[in-house]
């Protein structure tokens, strides 16, 4: 009778404790939602182009532009960065989800109003209006802008586009890039030119140790033919009478060079060496786990002409 007289009584106070101790928590959490949402939280925002930027919301974002403002000295930065820009983010160093960002934009704007920008503000990217003797210090961080072309940047590998598994050619990926190293929009084409090491007898070719150096393959695509990848293009280059897929005489390795065609601009060019031309082999790979020689004598890879002292 006592033992039960004794849990009936300790309940109550246990239930109690439990729900203080929720109720603190339950505050606590609170306390530290609101103060990572606070006007003057600080956001770090890393772009699809791998930059990072760090500052205050400003009152002037809205759910297409986050602007960042920064401090120096007396004056304030603001960058506009575009939300589909933006890959990666966080809220007073945690990691926060686009939700809670789009939470401390209205955050801040019920807190400080959309007031136009100060005299000693000074923004980063084109205005909405453009206004005499402006000049713009940074593009808006987003897609492909239109500012001239100053480079270009290139990468390609072998690829099958069809419903067969042979090697159908080469799928190059460029990117226009503008003086800041970003995507820029272009018109024009693309050239494109293959070369490989090609075997042949020693006696007509006795320099090359029996291998020659020729161009295999030559391009010419307009741009409006290639498909957009992101920031970049991408243009298929079918192997033409020399296939390296099929043909065994030609090396593995090619070195491709491509220039693209601008008018008005002029052309750009990039070079892509030790491209791969057609997939590994399977029968060569298992002489290789097995200590044979991955080629045999009568072949000729890519670097048989040449002799590593």
């Amino acid at each position: 009778m006592y033992d039960s007289m004794t849990s009936l009584s300790i309940a109550p106070i246990a239930v109690a404790f439990l729900f203080v101790i929720g109720s603190f928590l339950t505050l606590a959490s609170g306390h530290v939602f609101a103060q990572d949402l606070a006007p003057s939280a600080i956001v770090e925002l890393t772009t699809s182009s791998g930059r990072t930027f760090r500052g205050r919301i400003s009152p002037k974002s809205d759910f297409h532009t986050v602007h960042l403002t920064t401090s120096r000295g007396s004056i304030e930065l603001s960058r506009p960065i575009s939300w589909t820009a933006i890959r990666h983010l966080t809220i007073n160093e945690l990691p926060a989800s686009f939700e809670k960002l789009a939470t401390l934009i209205t955050t801040v704007q019920n807190a400080q109003g959309q007031p136009e920008t100060p005299a000693n503000v000074i923004t980063l990217g084109p205005p909405s209006t453009p206004r005499e003797n402006e000049v713009e210090i940074e593009q808006l961080e987003a897609g492909p802008t239109t500012a001239p072309v100053s480079s270009i940047s290139s990468w390609a590998t072998f690829k099958s586009w069809d419903s067969d598994p042979i090697v159908d050619g080469l799928e190059v990926t460029f990117t226009p890039e503008d003086s800041q190293g970003l995507p820029t929009a272009a018109r024009g084409h693309l050239e494109a030119e293959l070369y490989a090491f090609q075997k042949s007898s020693f006696s007509s070719v006795p320099h090359g140790h029996g291998a020659r150096f020729v161009k295999i393959g030559s391009w010419r695509i307009p741009l409006d033919q290639t498909f957009p990848r992101y920031d970049s293009r991408v243009a298929r280059l079918p192997y033409q009478s020399i296939s390296p897929a099929t043909d065994g005489s030609v090396s593995p390795l090619g070195t491709l060079v491509i220039k693209l065609v601008i008018p008005g601009q002029g052309t750009f060019s990039a070079s892509l060496e030790d491209v791969r031309l057609r997939p590994y082999s399977s029968v060569r790979d298992a002489n290789v786990l097995r200590g044979n020689p991955r080629y045999y004598g009568a072949e000729n890879p890519r670097y048989v002409p040449y002799y590593t002292p």
